[in-house]
C-alpha cells in the first residue's frame, strides 16, 4: 500500500508546532510496517538544504492558481541510514522561500496564506494527475491540505484520510481565494455561518476518513465542546464520526537513555543520571533552589488556552514553599511580561527563556521532577509522552489526549496528577497532592518506575492508522 502524507510542515526539515513531528515520524513507522510512504511539504527558505541533502529531482510542472500560470520545482531528500521515507518538496521562490512557515519576524499571519496553500494542494493534484506520485492512501493533515480531499475526489482509486490536528485552526477563506481554485470544485464549496469558506470543513465533508490525534479529542469534538452549531452539524453528519488515534513519539530522539543532548543519560533501570542532569539544569539557569527541591517545568507557547492563568493563581505560594519553575516558551506578550515579573521577584527559584531552545527543552524534560501542563484544550499534547518517557512526572488537566496518556496517581497505580474541572483551585489541589508523594522517597520512586515503563511509541499508534487505511478493503 502507498501512502503519500501531505503536511504544511514536517521535522526536522521545518516545525511551527506538533504536526511537525507527527508529519517527520508517523510515516517512517508506517514504513517500517511495510507500508510504502512519501511525504511532501512546501520547500521554505528556512529549510536547511545542504544539511538535509535536499536536491532537485529533475521534476517542473505548472499549475492554474485563478487566471494565473504558477510554475513548481520539486526537490526531494534522499532517505538516510534505515528511514526509507521519501521526503519530497514543492519549490517556488515567490511563495515559499520565505524564513517563517505561517507567520512572519512579528508574528503576523502571511497575507497571502490561503494562496500559497492553495498552490501547495493544486501542485499535489497536478503530481497525482500526472502520476509522478501514485498514492492508494492520501493522508492530509489540518486545513493547510483540506481541500486535497475534494480536489481527488474524481480520482480513480484513491482514499483519501483526514487528521485534525487542532479544530479551532479552520483555514477561513473568502470568495476572492475562492476564485484561485478549479472552476469545477468552486460549485461544490459550503459557505459557512461566517459568509466565508472553511477548509477544515471542507475536508470533515469530503474525506473517506477523518481522525483526530486522541480518542478523547474525539470525543469532545462529537459532543460539541468547543465547537460552533454549523460546524457541529457537518462532524455529526458523517456517519463514521471522527475516530481518536494517540500520537505517538519518535522513542529513539526522545530517550533519555540516547539523548545526546543530556549531560547524563539514565535509564528506566538505572536513573542515577536524573539528579544529575536536575543539578545540570539549576546551573544552567543560575537557580539557587535546593536539588531535593521540587522543580516544575513547563514547556508551551504562552497562550490562554495552556492554562497560565491558572497557575498564576497559586505559583508564589509554592515559591514560598521552596519549590523551583522553569518556563520555556513565546507568545503572548502579557503572558511573557507576567513571567519576567516573577523572575524579578523570585530569581533564585524561577527561570523563563523566551523563545525556544531545543536543547534546554530537553534538559527540562530530563532534569524536571514534575511538568506542568493545565491546558484548557489539547488535541493531543506531546509533552507529557516526553515527561513520562523521562520519568518526569505530568500535572494535566482531564481534556483531550492529556486525559488519554496520564493516568491519575493513587497508591500503586497512575502515572501523574490529573485535575479537572478547569479551575485554578483544582490545580492548587493537584500540585499539593503530587507534592505529597514526592516527599514518600519509596512511592516516588514507584511512580516514576510506572512512568518510564509506558509505551508510545509510533509503532502502537501506526498499527491503528493501518486499520483505518485498510478498513475499506
Amino acid at each position: 500500500m502507498n501512502i503519500v502524507f501531505a503536511a504544511a510542515e514536517v521535522a526536522p526539515f521545518s516545525k511551527a508546532g506538533g504536526l511537525a513531528d507527527v508529519a517527520g515520524s508517523l510515516p517512517s513507522a508506517l514504513q517500517r510496517q511495510g507500508l510504502s510512504c512519501q511525504v511532501i511539504s512546501p520547500l521554505y527558505g528556512s529549510v536547511d538544504r545542504v544539511h538535509h541533502r535536499i536536491e532537485a529531482a529533475d521534476i517542473k510542472g505548472k499549475v492554474l492558481l485563478g487566471k494565473k500560470t504558477v510554475p513548481y520545482v520539486i526537490f526531494h531528500s534522499k532517505p538516510s541510514g534505515e528511514d526509507e521515507t521519501q521526503y519530497w518538496f514543492v519549490s517556488n521562490p515567490t511563495l515559499f522561500d520565505r524564513d517563517g512557515i505561517y507567520t512572519d519576524a512579528t508574528g503576523e499571519g502571511y497575507a497571502d496564506n490561503n494562496q500559497r496553500f492553495f498552490f501547495f494542494q493544486l501542485v499535489i493534484l497536478d503530481l497525482i494527475s500526472r502520476k509522478i506520485l501514485s498514492p492508494d492512501i492520501l493522508h492530509c493533515n489540518d486545513h493547510h491540505t483540506g481541500l486535497l480531499p475534494l480536489l481527488t475526489k474524481s480520482l480513480p482509486q484513491l482514499r483519501s484520510v483526514f487528521t485534525i490536528h487542532n479544530f479551532l485552526y479552520h483555514g477561513h477563506f473568502s470568495d476572492a481565494d475562492k476564485a484561485l481554485l478549479p472552476e469545477g470544485i468552486r460549485n461544490k464549496l459550503t459557505p459557512t455561518q461566517w459568509d466565508n469558506y472553511s477548509a477544515l470543513l471542507e475536508a470533515i465533508t469530503w474525506s473517506d476518513a477523518v481522525n483526530t490525534v486522541s480518542p478523547g479529542y474525539a470525543r469532545e469534538l462529537m459532543a460539541g465542546e468547543n465547537v460552533d452549531e454549523h460546524s457541529l452539524s457537518i462532524i455529526r453528519n458523517r456517519p463514521d464520526g471522527i475516530l481518536g488515534i494517540l500520537n505517538g513519539i519518535d522513542v529513539n530522539y526522545w530517550n533519555p537513555e540516547l539523548d545526546d543532548l543530556l549531560p547524563c543519560n539514565y535509564s528506566p533501570t538505572d536513573r542515577h543520571g536524573k539528579k544529575k542532569n536536575k543539578r545540570a539544569l539549576l546551573e544552567k539557569l543560575e537557580l539557587q533552589a535546593d536539588v531535593d527541591a521540587p522543580l516544575f517545568g513547563s514547556i508551551s507557547r504562552l497562550v490562554e488556552n495552556k492554562g497560565f492563568a491558572l497557575i498564576f493563581e497559586s505559583i508564589e505560594d509554592f515559591l514560598a514553599d521552596g519549590a523551583a519553575f522553569v518556563f520555556l516558551g513565546s507568545g503572548d506578550p502579557v503572558i511573557a511580561m507576567q513571567l519576567q515579573d516573577l523572575l524579578k521577584k523570585y530569581p533564585a527559584q524561577l527561570a523563563f527563556y523566551d523563545g525556544f531552545n531545543e536543547k534546554l527543552a530537553h534538559l527540562i524534560e530530563a532534569g524536571s521532577d514534575f511538568f506542568l501542563m493545565p491546558s484548557r484544550v489539547e488535541p493531543c499534547g506531546l509533552n507529557q509522552l516526553y515527561s513520562l518517557q523521562y520519568g518526569t512526572i505530568p500535572i494535566v488537566n482531564k481534556t483531550g489526549g492529556l486525559g488519554d496518556s496520564v493516568e491519575q496517581w493513587s497508591a500503586g497505580q497512575g502515572t501523574g496528577f490529573v485535575f479537572e474541572p478547569y479551575l485554578a483551585i483544582e490545580l492548587r489541589k493537584s500540585i499539593e497532592l503530587a507534592l505529597k508523594v514526592f516527599d514518600d522517597k519509596e512511592e516516588w520512586d514507584r511512580l516514576i518506575s510506572r512512568a518510564m515503563e509506558k509505551d508510545f511509541s509510533w509503532a502502537v499508534s501506526a498499527k491503528q492508522y493501518i486499520e483505518l487505511y485498510t478498513s475499506w478493503k
